[in-house]
């Protein structure tokens, strides 16, 4: 009996540790809000899933509360008990929310109030605080160049003008990003902050000090363990490491990558609605015309989800060297394993398998690659 006890003790214990839940409450004062008006909170439950709940507003006042872990993204809408199936949301404000009391204050709006309570929400404002101005700043450059770069006839020196106004600005703002995370490594701001801006496409040696910065309790949250996850998966696709998959070819017959070994191999990730992608094709036949004949063979893996669309952007690029592809997507088995989720990417293999560059591109793709031949 008393080993029942125990053991069920136990069970209870490890329960609770695995599914910890930290408590918070939300309470708004919105006195000019109107009647027949509601609050959804969108937010990250403790099992990490997104949910969301609801609070009516009743004198301009409301109340959700609810369990969640770690620090994490949240939103809450204003909006009509009664509204149109279509129509959109636009009274919104995100912030972070984790175990505490919040307060949010405003008037007749979510998107002008204040929302306070705790250190996580703390740090975000306090990143806002810090780039908000030069990000209003590159939105409306960027809607300056959309509108000329789009133009049905382009203003070439505008767009360079334009492009090198923006540059400074862009500078400023990836300095801005780099001062919170190197003095925020506690903070599950800086998580999301490396995950959404560090970590599209990964340079394992450049990315370490994003990632040594992180303390263990941040590493321990969901953003963090996503950041773990994408890091040690980048770190077997990474300079020296020895890389191969089976994939089927166009005509869908299995390709063995290592069959190409004892030669010089790009390997590139791409897509048929990948415009950069594509932008990269002219440069690659340049490339591959100068150096076939140097022990040199490029492999295309489409992350296409569509076979027709992928054969036909081959067709229409011209593109004569082996092409694979699942079909897939980025559910492929290789960009899984290696944790690819943005394109363009390549990689170039030595004659033993061996990554020994990667991301080589753009006009002069083809010296960049012949220095790597011997």
């Amino acid at each position: 009996m008393k080993l029942k006890i125990i053991i069920g003790a136990l069970l209870a214990l490890s329960t609770t540790v695995a599914f910890a839940q930290d408590p918070f409450k939300i309470t708004g004062n919105l006195p000019q809000a109107g009647a027949e008006k509601m609050i959804l909170l969108s937010y990250v439950n403790q099992d990490g899933k997104s949910v969301k709940d609801s609070a009516l507003v009743q004198d301009g006042k409301f109340t959700i509360s609810g369990t969640t872990a770690f620090g994490n993204k949240a939103y809450l809408t204003l909006m009509p008990v009664k509204r149109e199936p279509k129509a959109r949301n636009t009274d919104y404000v995100d912030f972070y929310l984790e175990k505490g009391n919040y307060k949010v204050v405003g008037k007749d709006s979510l998107s002008n109030a204040s929302i306070t309570g705790t250190k996580v929400q703390s740090d975000y404002l306090e990143y806002n605080a810090q780039t908000a101005n030069l990000l209003a700043q590159f939105k409306e450059i960027s809607a300056r160049f959309a509108k000329v770069y789009y133009a049905k006839v382009k203003d070439t020196v505008t767009i360079k003008a334009i492009q090198a106004e923006a540059r400074p600005v862009h500078a400023k703002i990836e300095a801005a990003l780099d001062s919170f995370i190197f003095s925020h490594p506690d903070s599950y701001v800086t998580a999301d902050l490396i995950l959404v801006n560090r970590m599209m496409v990964i340079d394992v040696i450049k990315f370490e000090p994003y990632y040594n910065v992180l303390s263990k309790r941040v590493l321990s949250s969901f953003a963090g363990k996503k950041i773990t996850d994408k890091y040690l998966k980048a770190k077997q696709f990474a300079v020296g490491k020895v890389i191969d998959f089976t994939l089927p070819d166009a005509k869908g017959n299995e390709f063995k990558l290592s069959s190409l070994k004892g030669k010089y191999v790009l390997v590139d990730f791409w897509a048929s609605w990948c415009v950069p992608c594509r932008a990269e094709n002219p440069y690659l036949l340049k490339a591959y015309a100068e150096l076939k004949d140097k022990n040199f063979e490029i492999v295309g893996v489409s992350l296409d989800d569509k076979r027709a669309n992928w054969l036909k952007a081959v067709e229409i690029d011209k593109l004569p060297w082996t092409q694979v592809s699942d079909v897939k997507g980025f559910q492929t088995e290789v960009a899984v394993r290696f944790g690819i989720t943005a394109i363009p990417q390549n990689v170039l293999l030595n004659p033993e398998g061996k990554v020994i560059a990667k991301d080589l591109r753009g006009e002069d793709v083809n010296a960049k690659i012949a220095a790597y031949i011997k």
